[in-house]
């Protein structure tokens, strides 16, 4: 019985946990370039989304789920904006950026700008990385432009090539503050050397916004099944405890 109400205990914790995992992807589905969170429960039956009075809280625990959480890599769909430093990733691959303290980190959201120094940032104000390290334009030579293979140019002049990057195992990387990736101690970073990408469009989230509120109906469900089941088991505790009272009275 006591291990009934852990189980219970245990399921709401890991709902919570998924319904901020589906928040999340929702506030973030309008980013470009935001890869959404799997969350995943070990198997259907771990987690009850009816609770049936009939039965017993023994045989109603309401699981004892294991969850998994992944990043979902699929590719977003590429929207065209027209805006010259608008730059979406055609293929696999990932943007490298320098961040604050000059660590390599990774992403796929190619809103990028000119700072006031004329060098390409994120939104964000950090670097991105060339070929040759940062790209800086001179603003009196006029119109920058992006060839299918990353080459960035200014008329004549080539300014350095975006170089993508991927790796042998993408699940390993980890979402840092601003929707970067940051590859763990010991993954080198791999030059995806066909990688082509697309100027003047970016890459949309992969999140897809009714799937995300399906889930949170399930997740509504699942938690207040599993509330039930642990005020059923709180009951017949009260009334053991009661009942034995009464006994040694």
């Amino acid at each position: 019985m006591i291990e009934g109400i852990y189980n219970n205990a245990a399921s709401l914790t890991t709902l919570e946990k998924w319904q901020a995992s589906i928040t999340q992807n929702l506030v973030a589905s309008k980013v470009a370039g935001f890869k959404k969170s799997n969350f995943a429960i070990e198997s259907d039956d771990k987690v009850k989304t009816n609770y049936n009075p009939q039965q017993s809280a023994a045989q109603h625990t309401g699981g004892l789920p294991v969850r998994t959480t992944s990043i979902n890599f699929t590719p977003g769909e590429i929207e065209q904006t027209q805006k010259p430093t608008d730059i979406a990733i055609d293929g696999p691959g990932f943007f490298q950026i320098q961040g604050a303290d000059g660590e390599n980190l990774y992403t796929r959201n190619g809103e990028f700008q000119f700072n006031n120094e004329n060098t390409l940032v994120t939104r964000h104000g950090l670097q991105v990385m060339g070929d040759g390290g940062p790209i800086t334009i001179d603003p009196e030579q006029g119109a920058v432009t992006v060839a299918k293979d990353g080459t960035i140019s200014q008329g004549n002049n080539l300014l350095g090539r975006l170089q993508l990057f991927n790796f042998e195992d993408p699940q390993g990387l980890t979402r840092v503050e601003g929707g970067y990736f940051e590859a763990p101690e010991g993954a080198a970073p791999e030059a995806v050397e066909d990688g082509q990408v697309v100027q003047g469009a970016i890459e949309s989230s992969n999140v897809l916004p009714m799937e995300e509120l399906v889930s949170l109906i399930q997740v509504a469900r699942a938690y207040e099944a599993s509330q039930r089941s642990m005020l059923s088991h709180d009951d017949l505790i009260s009334k053991a405890i009661n009942s034995l009272g009464s006994t040694t009275a």
